[in-house]
């Protein structure tokens, strides 16, 4: 279910009740005491996750994770022209439609689009921060195929890519965008591009796994 606090800010209207429950305990200031183990668990967790996607995060510590979400979800509130507070609460979104898959199609949708919006002030913010916009299209790629758009996916895969032909976790992005799209021979060409890329970056252990069966 969605939580049902006031929350100041339209996108978090339909956040979960673990979200809800993070921004409760913040806003209840000094009087909250220290977070729960739950708290503390759910949001090292999520923060993990939007870490992966590529949030823009400060340093974190075990005990200072529910802080620092309930900072992350509400930086667009305290600064609407920061793009990656945008950027950060679009992924965020995002992500709540995926733990959530239990709630309503229509809930979860609200969520998708909102993340879109997010993420699309974000590229609006700092235009030529192509670093950030990397982030974003590839953020909205990744809410597209949620969505079953696979060709405005594959359309935001390209664009990141276009930015930076060196990162090979790029080429996947836009390989797997192409395979979703139906173009799964150009799916497969494309994997011979991910690789080299990938040996010119110093074959990073992240993606290892990944190109193992490559050579």
């Amino acid at each position: 279910m969605t939580g049902s606090t006031d929350m100041p800010s339209r996108f978090l209207e339909d956040a979960p009740a673990e979200i809800s429950n993070v921004l409760d305990w913040f806003n209840a200031g000094q009087a909250r005491g220290g977070p729960p183990p739950h708290l503390t668990e759910f949001a090292g967790r999520f923060l993990g996750a939007l870490h992966d996607d590529g949030a823009v995060l400060p340093d974190i510590t075990e005990d200072s994770a529910p802080h620092t979400l309930a900072l992350v979800l509400l930086h667009h509130t305290k600064s609407p022209e920061s793009a990656g507070a945008w950027l950060n609460l679009g992924l965020a979104l995002r992500r709540m439609a995926l733990y959530r898959t239990q709630d309503p199609e229509e809930v979860n949708g609200r969520r998708l689009r909102h993340a879109l919006e997010a993420l699309e002030r974000s590229l609006q913010l700092d235009p030529d921060n192509m670093g950030k916009n990397i982030r974003a299209w590839t953020g909205e790629s990744f809410v597209y195929h949620a969505l079953g758009s696979y060709e405005d996916e594959l359309r935001c895969c390209s664009r990141a890519l276009e930015a930076d032909r060196s990162d090979p976790k790029l080429w996947l992005f836009y390989g797997f965008a192409l395979r979703s799209a139906g173009r799964k021979g150009e799916a497969l060409s494309v994997m011979d591009d991910a690789y080299q890329a990938y040996v010119e970056a110093g074959e990073p252990e992240e993606l290892r796994n990944v190109f193992a069966g490559i050579r």
